[in-house]
This record gives C-alpha cells, structure tokens and sequence, in this order.
C-alpha cells in the first residue's frame, strides 16, 4: 500500500503542471540505505535495496532516457533497478575530492547537451544532492542528514523551471 501511495504521490508530481515533450525531467535522489558490509563502498542494506526497488516501481512509466550515478556500489546499487527497467546502460560519474567544486555543474552541462528534452535519473549522496538541485533547479534545498533516504526531487526545466519534493519509500 505504502508503495501505491509513494507511486500516486510522484505521479501527482510529474502531473504538477503541464510536461511538454521538449521539456527535460531531471530525477533527482539520494542513494538508498546502505550497508555495513564495507567501511569504504558498502552496498545496500535490505531496506536499501528494497527502496532501490520501489524507486524503479515508482518511475517505471517515466520514460527513462538515462541513469546517473557515481562510482560508488550504494548509488549504482540505487539506480540499477530503474536503469534495468528501461533498458539502460547506468552513466558512471565519479565524484571526487578534485571534483567536488565543479561536480553539479559538469553534471548539468553534460545532461543538457546529451539529453535535453528527455528524462533523466541522477542517483547521488547527501553532500552532492542538495549541489546538484541548486545547480539545476536554482533553488537552495535542506542539507540532508545521514540518516535521510527518502526525498525525491523532480526538476522540470521548461521555460519555467519547476521542482517538485516528495518522498519516496518501499
């Protein structure tokens, strides 16, 4: 049931107002809970991988052209499910200390060359989420803390750009 709501809600989102088909979606979230197996590049726990799921339940009907995430288990771990559903190849984005200053806008630079009017999955980490929505969107978002998993961003750059926040569970 938790996931039917969670599946209206991004649905109500995405219904926000009016999507034109030369519009760009950008699908924006944190990885999902991650696991203890490895201090440095741990996978996703149980609950983790079953959010990664209910991500990909959740976004089965939005056309996926493409799937962002680092190179890191926890956001490739997060994104392949919805990657998989579509069909797609996961775009591989490290983030790094060298990086981190220009990250989001490399990131955005590159989705808009390769893929404006299409729809876009980015699967990031609590330090570049917030980065990458005000980059994109121009709007300043909440630090996330550790322990937050759930939100979800929807950003729609049109001749107005939108976002949308919900949040998302399995």
């Amino acid at each position: 049931m938790k996931s039917k709501l969670s599946a209206l809600i991004v649905f109500l989102a995405f219904m926000a107002g009016p999507v034109m088909s030369a519009d760009t979606m950008i699908i924006v979230v944190r990885h999902a809970e991650k696991a203890a197996d490895d201090p440095k590049d741990p996978g996703l726990s149980e609950m983790g991988q079953a959010r990664a799921n209910a991500l990909a339940v959740i976004l089965k009907d939005a056309h996926l052209d493409a799937v962002y995430a680092t190179q890191y288990k926890r956001t490739q771990l997060t994104g392949l499910p919805a990657a998989r559903q579509a069909g797609l190849t996961m775009q591989i984005r490290e983030a790094t200390k060298e990086n981190a200053g220009t990250y989001a806008a490399d990131l955005s630079k590159e989705i808009s060359k390769k893929y404006r009017g299409k729809t876009v999955l980015i699967v990031g980490h609590s330090n570049t989420v917030p980065d990458i929505v005000k980059h994109i969107a121009g709007v300043d978002i909440a630090p996330i803390d550790d322990g937050t998993f759930d939100r979800l961003y929807i950003i729609t750059l049109a001749k107005k750009t939108r976002l949308v926040s919900t949040r998302y569970s399995p």
